[in-house]
């Protein structure tokens, strides 16, 4: 990962996080309207801003981790996590994975240059490989 490539994605997701975090939660919502039962609502705060806040914005954090301290392991510590808590609120491995795609399209849309964009498509593929595998060893009946 090229630190300065990487530097540069991060502040520009910094920079667009609550845009980016609520389209990603609309779609998320209009895919999956069962998941307005995992989010427990407040009253009069509404169901895409309670999901960008907790799912989609932390991604969004997720991701700058990793960029800025050039670790990707974090991702895999984080993910293993999530899917140890997650499924009890019925959060599901589809919508996870739909989560990770739908967050990386959204970032493609920004202005990126070319080694922003490889480094986008490097991370989708990584974040998925990491969600199917957490999800595919709980379903096995392990630990993720």
């Amino acid at each position: 990962m090229d630190s300065s490539v990487a530097t540069q994605l991060a502040a520009k997701l910094h920079q667009v996080h609550q845009s980016l975090g609520r389209r990603v939660a609309q779609r998320l919502l209009q895919a999956y309207p069962e998941l307005t039962q995992a989010l427990r609502l407040e009253e009069s705060y509404p169901a895409v801003d309670r999901l960008s806040e907790v799912a989609v914005e932390r991604l969004l954090e997720l991701v700058r981790s990793v960029l800025l301290f050039e670790l990707p392991s974090l991702a895999d510590s984080e993910l293993r996590w999530a899917v140890q808590v997650l499924p009890s609120s019925g959060v599901t491995y589809q919508h996870q994975s739909s989560m990770v795609r739908w967050f990386f399209e959204e970032v493609r849309q920004l202005q990126l240059s070319a080694a922003e964009l490889q480094l986008s498509h490097e991370l989708e593929r990584y974040f998925l490989k990491v969600v199917a595998q957490v999800y595919s060893s709980l379903q096995a009946g392990g630990r993720p």
